[in-house]
């Protein structure tokens, strides 16, 4: 039986919307208060905040990114003075990202941002649905991996 392809029904589609649409508004939210990062930043600065220092290989792998894209993730959190690139003593081929006193410190202001966002974007959702959702997304996730 030959199915019919609906784009708006489509589960890669709604999700690749979805992470544009939120990615944007927390990128204007994050402008909008004078905060110098984007979304995807954002998302590597968390990945930083949960464990230590990650060699940009490990840092790509977390995010799910290609060496080229982290490279260039990483020279504009740099660039912005979010990060630093050091070298260990017991691993000097390899340079780990850290984050700087700069990331500490706006830290809440960009989780509150973030929450703000996240929020919006579940608003009428009861948590039930929240949590079928998460558990959908999170199936998908492990599928594709």
């Amino acid at each position: 039986m030959h199915s019919t392809y609906h784009r708006k029904k489509s589960v890669g589609h709604l999700t690749a919307l979805a992470n544009r649409l939120s990615n944007n508004l927390l990128n204007k939210k994050f402008q909008n208060e004078g905060i110098d990062i984007t979304a995807e930043q954002w998302g590597a600065l968390l990945v930083l905040f949960n464990g230590d220092a990650l060699t940009q290989r490990q840092l790509g792998e977390q995010l799910y990114l290609e060496k080229s894209s982290v490279s260039r993730l990483v020279d504009g959190l740099e660039k912005h003075g979010w990060v630093v690139r050091t070298k260990k003593a017991e691993d000097g081929r390899n340079k780990f990202v850290s984050l700087t006193p700069k990331a500490h410190d706006a830290a809440d202001r960009c989780a509150d941002i973030a929450r703000e966002v996240l929020e919006m974007a579940q608003r009428g959702l009861s948590a039930e649905a929240r949590s079928a959702g998460q558990a959908f997304l999170a199936q998908i996730i492990a599928n594709l991996e």
